[in-house]
């Protein structure tokens, strides 16, 4: 499994569907490159690299309606080459495409609010609470 971590500008707005399953998918592209300064003063973007990116179920959800285009994000996921035959040829295709953990947004480009979203699937049911969720500055030692 590679994971990666990239930092780019969305090109177009998430997509959301509902798969046959029901499981929910958030589809974007997040452009990146590297800023070259030049002799002028003037900077040049270089090694631009386009990235598909999924995500799925609740993060999703929140991708939907967090993330436009423009936004500078970063993203934590792993590659995964996705296989298919071309439907118009026949002829085999595959890409690297990214699976989303985490997005978020880029706070050295924008200022945002954030709101706790509560978990109500069963996917996140803890057997034992979160030590480190005492409040700051409490008397309760996380250990």
């Amino acid at each position: 499994m590679t994971q990666l971590t990239i930092t780019g500008n969305v090109v177009a707005d998430p997509e959301l569907r509902v798969i046959p399953s029901g499981k929910q998918i958030a589809t974007f592209t997040v452009v990146s490159s590297k800023s070259v300064k030049q002799a002028d003063g003037s900077w040049d973007n270089t090694d631009t690299t386009f990235w598909d990116i999924k995500c799925w179920g609740k993060t999703a959800e929140n991708v939907a309606d967090s993330v436009q285009k423009g936004m500078s994000v970063i993203v934590v996921g792993t590659a995964v080459q996705e296989n298919w035959d071309d439907k118009a040829t026949g002829a085999k295709r595959s890409k690297i495409a990214v699976t989303a953990w985490n997005v978020g947004i880029d706070l050295k480009r924008h200022v945002t609010t954030a709101s706790v979203v509560q978990r109500t699937d069963a996917s996140f049911n803890p057997s034992t609470p979160d030590p480190w969720s005492a409040p700051f500055g409490s008397d309760v030692a996380p250990f």
